[in-house]
């Protein structure tokens, strides 16, 4: 039978492993470590002295790493009777909205590169260019494919 430490230090573990991976997709360190230990939380959320002591930050670490996940919509606060300190919670179902907004900004590059096929006058740099272009304006069309695909399956 495995005992509470080792399934805290899984835990740990796993806590760590998630936030090496949103870090590999573009979220600051710290935004890694609180979404992740929101991700993993026993129950709706955590408070700010439970990720204070979980994650062994500092409140203003916690404050920081909030402003960004509220302002972008991945996480809340809510309150908690009888508590006077803040609490968060993941806000679901974002996740395909926020795929769709990254995924906005292969149109814009597509759109640049034709922009900078017209002006460029290098071969080479056309080259490069058309390469850039034609990755993006692949994944741009199988995108709307997978989104359609997603929001029928969601019911969205």
């Amino acid at each position: 039978m495995e005992s509470t430490h080792d399934r805290e230090k899984r835990r740990s573990a796993m806590l760590d492993k998630l936030a090496q991976v949103l870090e590999q997709v573009g979220f600051p360190h710290g935004m890694a470590k609180v979404y992740a230990a929101l991700t993993l939380a026993d129950g709706e959320g955590l408070s700010t002295s439970e990720l204070i002591d979980e994650l062994d930050i500092s409140k203003a670490s916690v404050s920081n790493a909030m402003q960004f996940l509220v302002g972008t919509d991945l996480v809340e606060r809510y309150r908690v009777r009888g508590s006077r300190e803040a609490h968060y919670r993941m806000i679901k179902g974002v996740w395909g909205d926020i795929l769709a907004r990254k995924f906005a900004a292969m149109t814009y590059i597509r759109q640049v590169t034709e922009e900078a096929m017209d002006v460029i006058d290098s071969p080479a740099a056309c080259e490069r260019l058309e390469e850039m272009h034609d990755v993006y304006a692949f994944f741009e069309r199988e995108f709307e494919n997978v989104m359609e695909r997603f929001n029928e399956r969601t019911g969205r």
